[in-house]
């Protein structure tokens, strides 16, 4: 089995704007999405610890689930490949099965990259984090390691630690760092590990309607993770979803737009760029104090794109 791929340090770079300067605030983006070719962004912390535990307990497969757009998928069957796994995906659409013209750049990148595609229709889909389906899964599979949808588990949360060192290390008198939210590790993996100041705030920006039911899970991970050690104040900011996950809108299109012509960066076009639509409304809504010194994390997904 080949070794499992290194992380690397990204840059810190800082935004410079006529508004942050009107504000007196300082910002800055945390690059993730330079982290790996493939493996990018947020997704890459999220594998690594759970790959190594796939190798623990011998397994020779990573099996996992998601949408025809998925991030997730296309990280878990890049990894896969690099490390020298097998990959499985389950993906909600079975219309799809038979229609290979129709696959997203996801699927086709996923299915060049080894994985085996599955397609289940969408009321199976929402059966897949049952305990009976996850155990006819596994008898199905029983060389498969199994990650949940967007990979988000305790030990994505511990991926994290390493992240969380490279900002604190790059960037020690920030006040306020945001991050995308799909599925909540992200999250949870940088509150457990952030150095606690009581000015602190850690703001995710959930991308899909209705994720309040992410809280209390969020809130599990961290709880187990840092033995209730004081943590900064964190929360879900549930009004930046527009519309819902993956909805395009014209809104989104500009500030995509607005800001590569601004900074010179790509945004993703589901998870990113509504994170910095929701720091902007906060920004404009005297939300965040003169002096406050912002971290934008760029979690990847370019792939999306």
């Amino acid at each position: 089995m080949k070794a499992m791929f290194s992380v690397k340090t990204t840059p810190m770079t800082q935004l410079l704007c006529p508004l942050f300067d009107e504000c007196q605030v300082e910002v800055w983006m945390k690059r993730e999405e330079l982290n790996h070719p493939t493996v990018q962004g947020n997704k890459l912390h999220k594998l690594k610890v759970n790959i190594q535990e796939a190798k623990r307990q011998q397994k020779d497969t990573l099996l996992t689930f998601g949408g025809a757009y998925s991030n997730h998928i296309a990280a878990t069957a890049a990894a896969a490949k690099q490390v020298g796994l097998k990959s499985v995906g389950f993906i909600r659409g079975d219309e799809l099965a038979l229609t290979p013209d129709k696959w997203s750049p996801t699927l086709k990148r996923a299915h060049q990259n080894g994985m085996t595609l599955h397609f289940i229709s969408r009321s199976d889909y929402r059966e897949k984090n049952r305990p009976d389906t996850l155990q006819k899964l596994q008898q199905a599979f029983p060389q498969a390691y199994i990650l949940p949808e967007g990979g988000s588990n305790i030990l994505a949360v511990q991926g994290f630690e390493s992240l969380m060192s490279d900002i604190e290390s790059q960037c020690p008198d920030w006040s306020h760092l945001y991050t995308a939210v799909g599925t909540g590790g992200t999250l949870a993996g940088l509150v457990t590990f952030a150095k606690f100041k009581s000015h602190r705030s850690i703001l995710g920006v959930a991308t899909l309607k209705n994720a309040d039911y992410l809280m209390p899970i969020i809130a599990q991970w961290i709880l187990q993770t840092t033995e209730q050690k004081p943590v900064n104040h964190w929360h879900l900011l549930t009004q930046y979803h527009m519309g819902g996950y993956a909805k395009k809108t014209p809104e989104l299109f500009k500030q995509l737009t607005d800001f590569k012509n601004t900074f010179g960066i790509d945004l993703d076009s589901i998870y990113t760029v509504k994170m910095v639509m929701a720091f902007y409304d906060q920004l404009q809504k005297k939300l965040l104090k003169p002096g406050s010194k912002i971290v934008l994390l760029h979690t990847g997904g370019l792939q999306g794109n």
